[in-house]
């Protein structure tokens, strides 16, 4: 008889291992350069970049990144009345 061997899944996929605070403003800073180096050759970065500069289009993918972060304050609502 086959013994049945249990398969554990890799830890990153656990979801008690996920992370329980936003994005840093440098894990944002690092985030936001690897999706432009990605981006930059395409017409859609290249149309933000016209629109509003370089400086003021990374601040958008940064703040575009930061609102994908289920623990982002910009995502945060309250579970009952203010006051």
């Amino acid at each position: 008889m086959k013994e049945k061997t249990q398969t554990s899944s890799p830890s990153w996929l656990d979801p008690r291992n996920d992370r329980k605070t936003p994005f840093t403003d440098a894990e944002l800073d690092v985030l936001a350069d690897d999706f432009i180096a990605r981006m930059a050759d395409t017409q859609a970065w290249q149309n933000l970049v016209t629109e509003v500069g370089e400086q003021q289009a990374r601040e958008v993918v940064k703040q575009r990144l930061a609102a994908q972060d289920p623990n982002s304050l910009i995502n945060w609502q309250p579970d009952g009345p203010l006051h």
